[in-house]
């Protein structure tokens, strides 16, 4: 089971591989630093013909510059990549420190499975992360 993770900052970057590194069961996870660089992999990947190579989850960070999260997200659940079955179901949850009502509802209307606010604390922010892995992607064999 893989999960593609798309955000700037590479502390956030270090702190998640090694959060997702000691869950219950590890996941594979990739790590994209712009909402650019996943478009890009992603329009590769549907480009292949493979039905292979796709996650099993995307998380993006709401908060990037240049495309920020919704923006990508647009992106992904329109053609032509909406078009490729592959990548329409795949799960894409928004988190984020900092959001507004309407910002979570943009999300849901732009085709977010779920939106979830980032914590702070180390523990939490795992077991948020469990749960999440858990819950859209099941545990890994």
């Amino acid at each position: 089971m893989e999960l593609y993770i798309v955000d700037d900052n590479s502390d956030h970057q270090f702190l998640l591989y090694k959060l997702i590194k000691d869950l219950d069961k590890p996941y594979l996870v990739k790590f994209f630093e712009s909402g650019r660089s996943l478009h890009k992999h992603m329009q590769q990947l549907s480009r292949s013909g493979q039905s292979e190579g796709f996650p099993n989850l995307l998380v993006l960070d709401y908060n990037m510059p240049e495309m920020n999260g919704i923006e990508l997200l647009r992106l992904l659940r329109q053609p032509p990549l909406a078009n490729c079955s592959q990548i329409n179901d795949i799960p894409i949850i928004i988190m984020t420190s900092d959001i507004s009502p309407l910002q979570i509802r943009q999300c849901y209307q732009a085709g977010a499975n779920a939106v979830v606010f980032k914590p702070l604390n180390f523990s939490v922010l795992r077991n948020t992360f469990q749960s999440i892995c858990n819950f859209w992607i099941g545990q890994p064999k």
